[in-house]
């Protein structure tokens, strides 16, 4: 039986999110770039989130984080593509309560 695929987390550039407690977050959980950064929930209302970043060149930075401005889960991967592919497994994971 072939695996399910799930629903992408829609993915928005930080400069583009309204003001609210979870674009606050975001803005205290990054570390290098606003101009990169990036921020996706699998559901609104969510108390976690991920965010990706580029880091320096090649290196982004991906993360989940939670309202309160805790980072959960944290590493870094090669492209942005991979970065968004981690971080979005990470906030399945963590949603899941895992």
């Amino acid at each position: 039986m072939p695996a399910m695929s799930l629903p992408r987390s829609p993915w928005r550039p930080f400069l583009t999110l309204t003001p609210t407690s979870g674009a606050a977050a975001a803005s205290v959980c990054c570390h290098y770039s606003f101009a990169t950064l990036e921020v996706a929930c699998d559901h609104p209302g969510e108390e976690s989130f991920a965010l990706t970043e580029r880091r320096q060149g090649d290196d982004w930075r991906w993360a989940v984080c939670n309202t309160k401005c805790l980072i959960l889960r944290t590493g870094c991967e090669a492209t942005q593509t991979e970065a968004k592919r981690v971080a979005e497994e990470a906030l399945r994971l963590e949603t899941a309560g895992h």
